[in-house]
């Protein structure tokens, strides 16, 4: 998959630490057309399991950061990838410029390497120029057409500004996040939190249209939870979807959105 090629990235996709352990989402459907998440991969993880819920309410949830998981269980997970035909995307997470290029460049070259299909890397909260350090070292460390995907927030005060510096650095597509950082690893995330998402889209779309950075495809993660909720994130200006939160509740989502999203909308559904 190379940079900047829309029809090479899936159109759906789950977002990193969604599921606790991406293999058990096969009980649900077949993963031959989406990639199979795997990490976040961090150097020292903090604790094991899911991230924590902290409480519910309307349109969402309150919970902490996604955990990390070790280099070995990454491995692990891309020689299950491996074994069964399947591509991953492996999300990185790390301090400082060079950790998660560090991460992801050992796993690339390992004999699961050929395994990965595409890195993200989160980049929430960084401004353009760390944007492009961290997205410039990625792009050393790992295969020239590996598709790199920087994770950005919608509500990021400079988002066309970090998106360039994203892409200038490297990145093949971009992940437009809607959750709302509530403090320090405490997110809401759900429902609600679409029209963030489309928001972030929309401005991105818009800001290509008048050449303010060099446009690469734009995934959309945040309020999706169903098909037409989907089909509004695409209505937007999003080439691909990715889903959260939205598995907790119904891991079969990721098989009806793959099936379903590319038919065409029944008379009944309208778009935005």
């Amino acid at each position: 998959m190379r940079r900047g090629e829309a029809a090479s990235l899936p159109r759906v996709l789950v977002a990193p630490g969604a599921v606790d352990d991406a293999r058990g989402l096969i009980r649900f459907g077949p993963l031959e057309r989406v990639l199979v998440p795997v990490g976040p991969v961090v150097a020292e993880p903090e604790h094991d399991g899911p991230a924590l819920v902290h409480g519910h309410g309307p349109g969402g949830l309150e919970h902490g950061s996604v955990p990390g998981i070790t280099l070995l269980t990454a491995v692990d997970r891309l020689r299950w990838c491996a074994t069964r035909g399947l591509r991953a995307v492996v999300a990185v997470r790390g301090s400082g410029t060079g950790e998660a290029a560090a991460l992801a460049g050992r796993l690339c070259r390992g004999l699961e390497g050929d395994s990965v299909g595409a890195v993200e890397v989160d980049l929430r909260g960084a401004d353009d120029q760390h944007a492009l350090r961290v997205m410039a070292r990625l792009r050393e460390e790992t295969p020239r057409d590996l598709l790199l995907l920087a994770r950005l927030s919608a509500l990021q005060p400079d988002l066309v500004g970090v998106a360039r510096g994203a892409v200038a650095g490297g990145a093949g597509a971009v992940v437009v996040c809607g959750s709302i950082a509530l403090g320090e690893g405490r997110w809401w995330s759900g429902p609600s939190t679409g029209a963030v998402c489309r928001a972030g889209v929309r401005a991105l779309t818009a800001a290509a249209q008048e050449q303010r950075w060099p446009a690469v495809p734009l995934v959309a993660a945040g309020g999706v939870h169903d098909l037409d909720s989907a089909r509004r994130a695409l209505a937007a200006g999003a080439v691909a979807v990715q889903l959260g939160t939205a598995l907790w509740a119904d891991p079969t989502l990721l098989d009806t959105l793959t099936r379903r999203l590319d038919q065409p909308p029944d008379r009944t559904e309208e778009l935005p």
